[in-house]
């Protein structure tokens, strides 16, 4: 017997073993998708209104949580909200556009902003939430702060990047099509993608002087403890 024949005799006989086969299909299909449509738990506005709904409730009184347990909260949801601000606007975008190629960057970032910006909503929420409910008399400019930034958020939660990102491929399929490429739709297309890149780093910068100034206020509660 050739060694041509024998291999080929091994694989039948392999495919034909169920669970050989059952593996065999499920590697075919390992580009697919996980599920047909997330559960209702796994997306995010749910878990945003979760989120929001719990502590708003644990905030109504001190029966669900301690007044230090809501305080624990909101500074929770605060160093969330600067911490991932600040990585991904001054450390994690600017190392990943300097090392990777410019497509590949692009499609990332697709991925990761949605995540970005619903972190920096939910988080204001979360915020707005222990101060409208818990606090005694809560500074209204702060809570106007934290509603400016959760307006921000949601702003580029919602339309701007999802528009800025539409743009971004429509230029990838021009720029990845075969044959003879549209240099002037290219062009347009980037300097669409230009315009609404660049509103949605003005939005994020406004949520960065946001999130500082907040900071600043729960700092100067810090003063009679560190005096």
């Amino acid at each position: 017997m050739s060694s041509g024949t024998a291999q080929r005799r091994s694989v039948g006989v392999a495919a034909s073993h169920p669970v050989v086969a059952a593996a065999s299909a499920a590697a075919a299909n390992d580009d697919g998708e996980m599920l047909d449509a997330p559960s209702a738990a796994n997306k995010n506005v749910v878990r945003l209104l979760a989120a929001t709904a719990v502590v708003a409730a644990a905030a109504r009184g001190t029966a669900y949580l301690p007044a230090t347990g809501v305080a624990f909260v909101h500074l929770l949801a605060y160093g969330s909200w600067l911490g991932s601000i600040v990585w991904t606007t001054f450390v994690a975008g600017i190392t990943m556009f300097r090392n990777l190629p410019r497509q590949t960057f692009g499609r990332l970032q697709s991925k990761l902003f949605p995540l970005y910006f619903g972190l920096s909503a939910a988080c204001c929420a979360i915020q707005l939430g222990v101060l409208a409910f818990a606090a005694a008399a809560a500074p209204r400019k702060e809570l106007l702060l934290l509603g400016i930034g959760l307006g921000s958020s949601l702003l580029n939660l919602l339309f701007v990047e999802p528009y800025c990102t539409k743009v971004m491929f429509q230029r990838y399929a021009l720029e990845n099509k075969e044959g003879a490429r549209d240099e002037g739709a290219i062009k347009a297309l980037a300097k669409q993608f230009g315009k609404w890149h660049g509103i949605s780093s003005l939005i994020n910068l406004a949520t960065l002087v946001v999130a500082v100034g907040h900071g600043w206020w729960l700092a100067s509660n810090l003063l009679g403890v560190l005096a």
